[in-house]
C-alpha cells in the first residue's frame, strides 16, 4: 500500500439515470482522490446523490461517463469476475442500518465475509471496536453497538478503503461522535462517508458537499 497514490479516484465521472422517457443527471463532472490513511465526508440533503456515490465509488454501480479507479486499478472496463475481486479484498461497507444477520451472533456477523475463517480475528476487531460480549445477538444491542459490530465487519479481510454511507444517521450526538472517534482511529484506511449532518466536518480530513448533483 505505501507504493499507492491514491486509494479511491474520481475522474470527471457522470451518472445519469433515464426516468420516464427523461434523463436525470444524479451527478455530474465528479472528481477527487483519497490518499491511503486519511478520510473525506460528503454531506447534502436527502436526494442529493450520497448513496449514489457510495454505490459507485463500491463498484455496485457504473458510471454514466468517466472513470472510477481503486488502488490505482481502473474499474471501468472489469469484468464482473475481477470487479467482485476487487470489491472483496480491498473495499468495506458500513450503510445507515446495521444489516446485521438477526439469526446469527455478534461474532459470526463479523466472520461472514471473512475469505478465510480466523475466529482470533475476528474477536480481536470486536474489541478494537468496544464490543466484548462475543455471543450476543443483534436483537440484544443498541444501535450504536451494532454500528460497531458493522463496523468490524466492515474490517475483517483487510480492506484498503471503507465506504460508509451514513453510518450515524440513527444515531444521536453523543453515539454519532463515539462512532466516529473509533472509525479515526483505524490505521492505514482510506475512508469515505456521507452524511447530512455537516457539524462533523471537523472528525474528516477534508469535506466536500453535494449540491445540484456536484461536489463543491
Amino acid at each position: 500500500m505505501t507504493d499507492i497514490k491514491n486509494i479511491l479516484t474520481f475522474e470527471c465521472f457522470d451518472k445519469v439515470y433515464e426516468k420516464g422517457g427523461a434523463e436525470i443527471n444524479a451527478l455530474k463532472n465528479v472528481s477527487f482522490s483519497l490518499e491511503p490513511g486519511k478520510s473525506t465526508l460528503i454531506t447534502g440533503p436527502s436526494g442529493a446523490g450520497k448513496t449514489t456515490l457510495i454505490y459507485l465509488a463500491g463498484l455496485m454501480k457504473k458510471p454514466s461517463s468517466g472513470e472510477i479507479s481503486i488502488n490505482e486499478i481502473r474499474t471501468r472496463n472489469l469484468n464482473e469476475n475481477e470487479r467482485s475481486n476487487l470489491i472483496r479484498n480491498e473495499i468495506g461497507f458500513i450503510f445507515r442500518r446495521s444489516n446485521l444477520i438477526h439469526n446469527l451472533s455478534v461474532l459470526e456477523n463479523v466472520m461472514l465475509p471473512q475469505i478465510s475463517s480466523n475466529v482470533e480475528k475476528a474477536r480481536k476487531l470486536l474489541e478494537k471496536v468496544g464490543i466484548s460480549e462475543y455471543k450476543r445477538f443483534p436483537c440484544d444491542l443498541s444501535l450504536e453497538e451494532e454500528q460497531k459490530v458493522t463496523l468490524a465487519r466492515s474490517l475483517v479481510n483487510d480492506p484498503s478503503l471503507i465506504l460508509a454511507d451514513e453510518p450515524t444517521g440513527e444515531l444521536d450526538n453523543d453515539a454519532a461522535y463515539s462512532f466516529l472517534n473509533i472509525l479515526n482511529r483505524i490505521d492505514n484506511i482510506a475512508i469515505l462517508m456521507t452524511s447530512d449532518n455537516d457539524s462533523l466536518n471537523e472528525s474528516f480530513n477534508q469535506t466536500y458537499e453535494l449540491e445540484e448533483s456536484r461536489l463543491i
